[in-house]
């Protein structure tokens, strides 16, 4: 699901509500993107979110900094990959967190290599994988 199949107005009052419930039900910041992902979910009814369009209603910026693509779980929005000690490129790859099915070996490599996996610096940040330059 992403931004442009949610009207702005909607957009606006998703991020207003989240503002509102992080600062009455005092949710910790390392629960915001669970939290956000969540209320999206609820309110579009699909199970999948465009995890661009919860950085903005986090951050109000639809810039990616985050590797993500068919790396980050779009179940649980982690990068936690259950991968065999033996996998080969046709190896079925799942999320480590919840068993959901993420794309053979060999298809996770080349979308990682897309996204300039092999050159850069990189942070693990809460299951995610944030590039620093």
């Amino acid at each position: 699901m992403s931004r442009d199949k949610v009207s702005s107005l909607d957009s606006d009052i998703l991020r207003n509500a989240l503002r509102r419930a992080i600062d009455e039900e005092q949710i910790p910041e390392s629960r915001w993107r669970d939290f956000a992902a969540q209320m999206v979910r609820d309110f579009t009814g699909f199970e999948t979110v465009d995890l661009d369009f919860v950085e903005w209603i986090l951050n109000g910026s639809m810039a990616t900094k985050y590797l993500d693509h068919r790396l980050e779980c779009p179940s649980c929005l982690t990068i936690r990959l259950r991968i065999p000690d033996d996998a080969r490129p046709d190896t079925p790859i799942s999320c480590d967190d919840c068993g959901e099915y993420l794309g053979t070996w060999d298809e996770l490599q080349t979308d990682f290599e897309k996204q300039g996996g092999h050159n850069g610096v990189f942070r693990l940040d809460k299951g995610r994988i944030q590039r620093i330059r």
